[in-house]
């Protein structure tokens, strides 16, 4: 019995099945709470229907984030350091920060080159509403592409390795948004990809990927440009991007673009030298 279950643990500490088993008990056992415990006690309450929404959604996010620490927990027998709340508040104001200045500097230049068009303003309603419902998704996301897929992929197979892999499973994972293609694929990929992995790995914590990931959506709603994904959501800003498909991005938005491409690899390479410089690149074990 004993050589049974030593084995049958060994088989489940393969990182295939690490993977599988924490994507489906991370992702399935928070939306049933939602479904199952959040929705239903909100619904007892007469409370308007936006503000019920974002009180749902912190709620929420709470149940992504308790789940991925009691899983690794007790599956892995560590401490769950990628989201101790020591470094929260840091982290998160970098990563939004970093996020929504990327995307701002992408827009600046198309406004400067005559792409991007600003007409009108909206309510401010709409940012907080985009706030939380990209709170909602980035966690999701960031908890399965990085502190999941990336980060059990980097022990067993090194930091290039772990970045090629979940960057092209995240960029691909795109393709059933609204006008995707190979390219948009690709590029998603290079940008948000790449850049949210380094940085999982330079700080060895979730929150910057996660806060990221919530700032680099949130600017496109901000400044009325596509993003993939929340094509039917209003954005802050009325405008229009008139160009070249390769440069504005076309249908699918700013994230099909050269230039956000290349602001965005731009970065990636600095944190990159900066990651490796502080010995924190894995080096494949193979």
């Amino acid at each position: 019995m004993e050589i049974i279950k030593y084995k049958l643990e060994t088989i489940m500490q393969h990182p295939v099945l690490k993977i599988i088993n924490g994507i489906l008990v991370c992702v399935i056992v928070p939306i049933l709470i939602k479904i199952v415990v959040i929705r239903p006690i909100f619904g007892l309450f007469d409370l308007p229907e936006d503000t019920s929404k974002n009180i749902q959604a912190i709620f929420t996010i709470l149940a992504f984030i308790l789940t991925y620490k009691i899983f690794f927990k007790y599956s892995e027998k560590r401490l769950i350091t990628e989201l101790s709340f020591k470094y929260f508040l840091k982290d998160t104001i970098m990563g939004l920060f970093t996020g929504f200045i990327l995307i701002s500097l992408v827009t600046g230049t198309f406004y400067l080159t005559g792409l991007y068009k600003p007409l009108s303003v909206g309510y401010f309603s709409i940012l907080i509403k985009a706030f939380m419902l990209f709170s909602v998704m980035g966690i999701l996301e960031e908890i399965v592409f990085r502190g999941i897929i990336y980060r059990i992929t980097e022990k067993r197979l090194g930091t290039i390795w772990a970045l090629i892999i979940s960057s092209l499973i995240f960029g691909f994972g795109h393709a059933a948004n609204t006008n995707f293609n190979l390219f948009s694929g690709l590029a998603i990929a290079l940008e948000l990809g790449l850049l949210t992995g380094i940085y999982f790995t330079l700080t060895q914590r979730l929150w910057v990927p996660i806060a990221l990931h919530i700032g680099w959506n949130f600017s496109f709603i901000f400044w009325g440009t596509i993003v993939s994904g929340a094509t039917e959501f209003p954005n802050f800003i009325d405008s229009t991007l008139i160009g070249p498909e390769l440069i504005t991005g076309g249908k699918f938005g700013p994230e099909n673009s050269i230039i956000t491409i290349l602001f965005s690899l731009i970065l990636f390479i600095i944190l990159y030298i900066k990651t490796s410089k502080r010995g924190l690149i894995i080096k494949n074990k193979d």
